[in-house]
C-alpha cells in the first residue's frame, strides 16, 4: 500500500456534493418494514459473546452507529429474499470509519462505499467520502472466490485477538435470507484479510496498512 498512514482515502469524490450524495443514495433505499427497527435493526441481540471486551449491547451500538449515520440498510433484518449482499465495516483507532457494501439483485451488481470523519469508538462523524459503481460478473466472481477461500459462512462471529491500536474488520453477508456476521481485530495476512482487502480494491479506495 502506498502513501497513507491514518486511514483509507477515496481516490475521488467524483465532484458530487455531500448533500446531493445523501439525497441520491436515499432514493435508492426503501424504508424498512415497521417490524424491522429499534436497537436490533443492524445486528441481532446476542451477536457478540460475553468474553468480548465490550458488552453485546455496547458493541452492537458502536458498530451500528456509522451504518445508521449514512443510511445503510440492515443486512440481518428486512433484507430482500431475492438479493445477495456483503458488507465490510472498518473501524480503526487511527482511521476514519469506512463501510463498503456489494449487493447483487438479478444481474445488477452495485458497490456503495462511505467514509466518515469520526475516529475509533467516538461519534462516527459526518460523511466525507462516497462512491458507488456498477460491478461486473468478474468482480462478483472474485468476491465469491474470496468468500470461499476465507470459509466465510463457517467462521465463528468472534475472534480471539483484541487490542488498542488496530481495527475491527466486520464482514456481514446475506445470501437470499441466509445471514452471517464475522468480526476480527486487525486480521493478519490470510484469506479473511484478503476478503476484507478486496472490498477496498473493488471500490478503488486505498487499502489499510497490514497492521491495521
Amino acid at each position: 500500500m502506498a502513501g497513507l498512514m491514518a486511514s483509507p482515502t477515496p481516490t475521488t469524490l467524483r465532484g458530487i456534493t455531500l448533500g446531493l450524495v445523501l439525497a441520491l443514495y436515499g432514493c435508492q433505499s426503501l424504508p424498512p418494514p415497521a417490524s424491522c427497527s429499534g436497537p436490533n435493526y443492524y445486528f441481532p441481540a446476542d451477536s457478540f459473546p460475553r468474553h468480548y471486551p465490550a458488552s453485546d449491547d455496547q458493541r452492537r451500538s458502536w458498530y451500528a452507529a456509522p451504518l445508521a449515520r449514512v443510511g445503510e440498510p440492515s443486512l440481518s433484518c428486512g433484507h430482500s429474499a431475492n438479493a445477495q449482499s456483503y458488507r465490510l465495516l472498518w473501524l480503526n483507532s487511527q482511521g476514519h470509519p469506512v463501510a463498503i457494501r456489494i449487493t447483487r439483485t438479478g444481474d445488477a451488481i452495485m458497490l456503495y462505499a462511505f467514509q466518515l470523519s469520526g475516529w475509533g469508538t467516538t461519534d462516527p462523524g459526518s460523511l466525507t467520502g462516497y462512491t458507488h459503481r456498477r460491478l461486473d460478473s468478474g468482480d462478483w466472481q472474485q468476491l465469491q472466490t474470496a468468500l470461499k477461500n476465507a470459509e466465510f459462512w463457517r467462521l465463528p462471529t468472534s475472534g480471539n485477538l483484541y487490542g488498542s491500536h488496530g481495527g475491527q474488520w466486520v464482514i456481514e453477508g446475506n445470501d437470499r435470507g441466509r445471514y452471517h456476521l464475522v468480526d476480527r481485530w486487525s486480521p493478519a495476512a490470510g484469506p479473511y484479510r484478503d476478503l476484507g482487502d478486496l472490498f477496498f480494491e473493488l471500490s478503488g479506495w486505498v487499502k489499510p496498512y497490514p497492521n491495521q
